[in-house]
This record gives structure tokens, C-alpha cells and sequence, in this order.
């Protein structure tokens, strides 16, 4: 049947762009901010303090800007920020943040969040991130760009995966991920997940020059072909005066070492996130707690 009316509810005081399309049955609230060319495409929930950027498709049952399930939460006007260029599969959740964890959640450009994704509180999604199917990040997680998460894998709260990183389907993620690594569990009930080889599509996708790159695969093996004595291994790596992406990978581990249970976001509790200051607009940066002296 044609000439039916697209029934909707658009809050008068949402700044939607001319050429956005808003589907049928879908909901947007009076803080909400849409760029040129974003599709919702039907049955979306769009609230909160939301700014989605620009040629976004949002797929159906998506809801985007709910409060956080999180005690913590005192009910303040925190963010939730999404770029451009992001393909949201059907019923993808993301929450805005918290005042402890810096005010703001944020999905930056060009990736794919499959079906059931779970975006919690005060977590960083870089870029060019793929999030398959039910993929849940708890809490105050950072994925950097690149990376891979399989199917029903899951973040602990305070994680970080690396750069071009891939963990494997049903994966639970404990402590961090160190970039470019293949991170899986080989018995999802028992044997703890590990890294287990490089990610060789990622090292691809990085597109590294040709020198850059050799020195990247010596690091890997020496730090992953074993990880015992791993510090001794950095510290070496970084004496013999390894730089770029093998540097970076280097510091990375370093930082997970100095955290807590190999996380080392969890220094950052109860303070905002440097990533907060970074991304927070200007007009904002008032809203973030800082910790007190």
C-alpha cells in the first residue's frame, strides 16, 4: 500500500538535518543533534544529550542515548557522540556517560557495529572498528582503530583493545589487548584466553611502510612467541631503540603491566579519561568532574 503517513515523534527542539531521514515509528528527543545524510531506518530511539554525525544508517531497534545502567549515575546531562560514516546494525544499544567517567561516550567514524551490540558508559570507540554480532563492552572501554571483535565476545570494564587487534568469537576480554595481536580462547571453559598469533589482515589494513612493518612482526615475536619475563622483553625492545608502531606496541604493554589485573584503564577510576578532554566539545569541558586534590 502507498500514501500511508510516517508516523513518528520528533522532539520540536532536535536539530535534524534537512536531508536525514527519520523512518517510520522511530523517536527522537529534545537534545538530539543528526547530521546531513544519516538514516534511521525504522523503529530507532534516538535520546539524551545525542550528536549523530553525518551519512550514519541506523538500523532497526536501535537505541541510542539511554541512560546508563550504572549506580554511579546522578542523572547530569552527559554525552553521547557519534561521527560519520558508522553503519549500525538491528538493536545496538550505547549509552551516554557518567560523571565520574568523564561525561562521555563516544563512537567515532567509518565502523560496523553487527547486530545486538552493547555500547555501555564512558567507552571509546575509535575508528574503523568492527563489532560483530551481540558484541558487549562493559563500562569504560576503549577500542582503538581497527580493531576486530568476534561474535559474542565480551569487554570487562577498563579494557582496552589495541590497534588492529582481533579477538576471537566468544572471547572473554579480562586485561587489555595489546595491538595487532590475534587474542582468543582455544576452551571457552577452560583455558583462560591469550594471545595466540598476530593478526595478519590488521597488520595488512594498518598499511605500514615496508621497514615500519618488519620491525613490528620482530617485536611480536618477541614479546608473544612467550610471554614470560615480558617486561625484560620491553625494556630491551625499547633500549635497542625500536620506534614507531613497535615502540607503540611496546608502550602499550608497558601501560597494561603497570595496571591492575593487566587493565590499565582502571588507574582512571573515578576520574575522567584523557579521551574525555580530547572529544568533550568546548562548551561542555564545564561538565567534567575532576578529581578532587
Amino acid at each position: 500500500m502507498t500514501g500511508l503517513a510516517v508516523i513518528r515523534e520528533i522532539a520540536p527542539s532536535a536539530r535534524v538535518a534537512n536531508d536525514a531521514v527519520i523512518g517510520s515509528f522511530c523517536v527522537v528527543g529534545p537534545h538530539v543533534t543528526i547530521g546531513p545524510g544519516t538514516v534511521l531506518i525504522r523503529r530507532v530511539v534516538v535520546l539524551g544529550h545525542t550528536t549523530i554525525g553525518s551519512a550514519n544508517i541506523v538500523e532497526e531497534g536501535c537505541v541510542l542515548g539511554a541512560e546508563p545502567q550504572d549506580l554511579k549515575y546522578g542523572g547530569s546531562p552527559t554525552l553521547l557522540i557519534i561521527g560519520h560514516r558508522n553503519r549500525f546494525g538491528p538493536r545496538v544499544t550505547a549509552h551516554i556517560g557518567t560523571e565520574d567517567g568523564g561525561c562521555l561516550t563516544r563512537i567515532g567514524n567509518d565502523n560496523l557495529l553487527s547486530d545486538g551490540c552493547h555500547i555501555a558508559h564512558d567507552c571509546y570507540v575509535e575508528d574503523k572498528v568492527h563489532l560483530g554480532r551481540n558484541v558487549l563492552l562493559a563500562g569504560h572501554v576503549l577500542v582503538e582503530t581497527g580493531a576486530v571483535v568476534g561474535d559474542l565476545a565480551g569487554a570487562h570494564h577498563f579494557t582496552t583493545i589495541g590497534r588492529y587487534a582481533r579477538v576471537g568469537p566468544r572471547t572473554p576480554v579480562r586485561r587489555d589487548v595489546p595491538p595487532f595481536t590475534h587474542f582468543y580462547s582455544q576452551d571457552h571453559e577452560r583455558i583462560p584466553p591469550a594471545v595466540r598469533g598476530v593478526h595478519q589482515e590488521g597488520i595488512a589494513a594498518a598499511g605500514l611502510a615496508v621497514a615500519e612493518e618488519a620491525e613490528l612482526r620482530k617485536a611480536l615475536k618477541e614479546l608473544f612467541d612467550d610471554e614470560t619475563a615480558l617486561q625484560t622483553k620491553i625494556e630491551q625492545l625499547v633500549s635497542m631503540g625500536v620506534e614507531g608502531s613497535a615502540l607503540a606496541l611496546c608502550e602499550f604493554c608497558q601501560r597494561s603491566l603497570q595496571g591492575v589485573y593487566g587493565r590499565y584503564r582502571e588507574l582512571l577510576r573515578g576520574q575522567p579519561p584523557p579521551e574525555a578532554a580530547k572529544f568533550m566539545p568546548p562548551q561542555e569541558q564545564v561538565n567534567i568532574r575532576r578529581p578532587s586534590s
